[in-house]
């Protein structure tokens, strides 16, 4: 397909879209995934830190904060561990420049459009039930590419009437609520099953996702895969509510205990919640505040993409001549979803929630309490758009 099309595609997409039978000439693809990781492991001695929870679960959803750390070699992801029976793991979320050369020769997004992009790509390694809770992204859009396995991914539009928290807290991700991969009951999912679209990617296959779509996405056999957001234009809006949000968190935890602020924010945002995380904070805030009000470009050393130029008509012409390359992700059956959730209630395990009560003190879980009830007010999406109206007056 004209690497062109598929660009005009991605920067314009409403719906999550689903590439196929496009040759990615990624070395990658050339290889089995035994003979991807065992290049990894001649290229580096020392065995992988991966992360990962238990398969049961209680009912919250499986947060960053609550992984722990494993080492193995990275060929012993594509095999059943009997010794770690139970439990899931993850080596994700990474910059490719952290992989050896030869598992990274020839990855760029050249073949959709976008020759640049060949450093600003991240990658997941991961073994069955390894997951992402839900979320969305609050930048850019998302181009994902499955070389080894197959994931699940469960999709959700902006206007979903999921529960978003801020807690824990993630620059760029907003969360649910909600969990999708070990339900307590149905109860808890029955705003959404009639706006749940659906796919599992399989090798070869890429996922359009458009901008702030809301996704979960469970591993289901051991796999690999490379992503890359793509900056837009518009960005500066999202940044923007992102520092606001960033600043309100810090300033509500910032006389808090370390063990409730663990809770509170995501494992790579611990930097921030001190005393200089709320300098700089400040700092970026009246950055951004002083582009957006002189309408600056951001960054000028990063490429950012314009978006939504081509008009419904255009797309759905471009959309009907690439009828064999890319199709819509289809929208889930009422049943099927809750098929699916079934299926995920079998890891519930209630004492999983009374472990966690227990893990804190007392009064440190009815501090943790309070702070979550404020953050998640403060920071409703009304009340930062009024902070930033006004910041921009």
């Amino acid at each position: 397909m004209d690497p062109n099309k598929l660009r005009d595609i991605v920067l314009n997409a409403e719906l999550p879209h689903v590439v196929l039978n496009v040759t990615v000439p990624w070395d990658c693809f050339k290889l089995t995934f035994e003979e991807w990781c065992e290049k990894y492991d001649c290229a580096r001695k020392e065995l992988v830190a991966f992360e990962g929870c238990p398969v049961k679960a209680g009912r919250r959803p499986q947060w960053e904060r609550a992984r722990t750390e494993m080492k193995m070699s990275m060929s012993d992801i594509c095999k059943p561990q009997p010794d770690i029976a139970g439990r899931w793991n993850s080596f994700s979320y990474r910059n490719i420049s952290e992989l050896p050369a030869v598992c990274r020769s020839g990855i760029n997004f050249a073949c959709f459009g976008f020759p640049s992009v060949d450093e600003d790509i991240s990658f997941w390694i991961s073994s069955p039930n390894a997951h992402t809770p839900g979320h969305y992204d609050t930048y850019g859009c998302n181009i994902v590419v499955q070389v080894f396995g197959k994931k699940s991914w469960i999709l959700f539009p902006p206007e979903a009437k999921l529960t978003p928290v801020r807690v824990p807290f993630e620059e760029s991700s907003v969360y649910c609520e909600e969990n999708f991969y070990s339900p307590s009951s149905y109860g808890d999912l029955t705003d959404v099953e009639n706006q749940a679209y659906h796919v599992v990617l399989e090798p070869g296959m890429a996922l359009i996702v458009p901008p702030r779509w809301w996704h979960y996405v469970e591993t289901l056999e051991p796999s690999l895969n490379f992503n890359t957001w793509l900056p837009l234009q518009n960005d500066i809006e999202g940044l923007l509510s992102e520092c606001i949000t960033k600043i309100l968190i810090q300033d509500i935890c910032q006389d808090l205990p370390l063990p409730v602020k663990k809770h509170i924010f995501n494992p790579n945002e611990d930097s921030m919640s001190g005393d200089e995380g709320l300098k700089e904070s400040f700092a970026i805030l009246d950055y951004l505040t002083h582009q957006k009000k002189y309408n600056k470009l951001l960054r000028p050393d990063r490429k950012r993409y314009s978006a939504g130029y081509l008009s419904s008509e255009a797309m759905s012409t471009l959309l009907e001549d690439s009828k064999p390359f890319v199709r819509p992700v289809p929208r889930l059956e009422n049943c099927s979803f809750f098929q699916m959730m079934k299926h995920n209630h079998l890891r519930y395990d209630a004492s999983i929630d009374l472990r966690f009560e227990e893990s804190l003190r007392k009064h440190e879980a009815e501090q943790l309490t309070v702070a979550c009830r404020q953050i998640n007010c403060c920071c409703n999406p009304a009340v930062v758009q009024l902070i930033k109206e006004a910041l921009l007056r």
